[in-house]
């Protein structure tokens, strides 16, 4: 028995020697060619290759900009007062970006500014669920070695390259500078033009949404953490398309709204507006484009509003004091809209 196990054991190590070198080389998450990624259809665990960036070049930037994918599309370098960061990715979580965060201070990573996006996916969405999910997996930066390298093997899984082949082998690159772009800036391709198409006009709600409160701790977190650490920090609700948002209010992102008041001071984007209920200015019902995107730097970073849109709760600075208001107008949208 003793033979057969040693013999067992050699012939996996043989067959892992063998194939790690075509695991490292196919490498469809982008985790082992951080440095120079490769579009290939696989969208790449970005948090990782975003995080690699950032700490293995600290004099780059000293300002960060977090949030779900929906937060990929603001061109950072319209943001006047540092070397910002777009460190956006699909359900970017506050528990997910404080940890980052930590990590960077850690690394000796400059940080000036942080600017934090919210939405009902900070709402709604538990971080746990990532750890699964080979392109939002969270690296065990706090881990052991054992969890490190954990985070390694999962993405050399036969079963995960194999289903990634044809995906690779069929895929048509169309954004040459992708990889450039997602070191460089860290945002998606500003260029895209919105194409909506009204055939598909249901709302984004994967069946995995449920209320967290959680999420409230997480974004506090961040507060203490930038005040102890001397950074300024910025805090907006993203401008969520109508027809998700409508999920969103029937399930509590209003309360979630009001209760973020209590934690900090935020910039409000979220409700039925001009902006939210134009779909020309969305791709699909999740992602808004740039000109959405440059609406909101221009009152958050250069204070320049709209008096149409301010009345309709677009652009609110929202405080404990006028929380309720707020909260009022949003629901009173929400009852009047069919």
């Amino acid at each position: 028995m003793k033979k057969f196990i040693t013999k067992s054991l050699i012939f996996s190590a043989i067959l892992a020697l063998l194939f790690l070198p075509l695991g490292i080389g196919l490498d469809p998450y982008n985790i082992f060619h951080w440095r120079h990624i490769r579009n290939n259809g696989v969208e790449p665990n970005k948090s990782y290759v975003k995080m690699q960036n950032v700490i293995h070049n600290p004099e780059e930037f000293d300002s960060f900009f977090f949030g779900s994918s929906r937060a990929g599309f603001f061109d950072v370098t319209k943001m006047n007062d540092g070397k910002y960061y777009n460190m956006a990715y699909s359900e970017g979580l506050p528990a997910e970006h404080l940890k980052n965060l930590k990590e960077m201070k850690a690394k000796g990573v400059p940080i000036r500014n942080v600017t934090l996006s919210v939405d009902d996916i900070s709402f709604f969405v538990d971080p746990a669920m990532h750890g699964d999910q080979l392109y939002r997996k969270q690296y065990p930066v706090t881990g052991s070695l054992s969890d490190k390298l954990g985070f390694y093997v999962a993405y050399l899984d036969p079963v995960t390259l194999k289903q990634s082949i044809p995906v690779i082998r069929e895929h048509v690159d169309s954004d040459p500078g992708y990889g450039q772009r997602l070191l460089a800036t860290g945002s998606e391709n500003l260029e895209i033009e919105p194409d909506f198409n009204y055939d598909l006009m249901i709302a984004a709600w994967p069946d995995y949404y449920a209320p967290r409160e959680e999420s409230l701790d997480d974004i506090a977190a961040i507060v203490d953490f930038c005040e102890e650490n001397h950074i300024n920090l910025r805090v907006f609700t993203n401008p969520v398309n109508a027809v998700t948002y409508q999920k969103g209010v029937e399930n509590g992102y209003l309360d979630f709204l009001r209760k973020l008041a209590d934690v900090t001071p935020y910039w409000n984007f979220s409700g039925y507006n001009d902006i939210t209920m134009d779909m020309d200015l969305y791709y699909e019902t999740s992602h808004f484009t740039p000109a959405v995107a440059d609406t909101v730097i221009d009152c958050v970073y250069n204070g320049k509003t709209d008096e149409d849109l301010l009345a309709q709760g677009y652009g609110v600075y929202v405080t404990k004091d006028n929380a309720d208001d707020l909260y009022d107008l949003l629901k009173n949208q929400a009852e009047s809209v069919p």
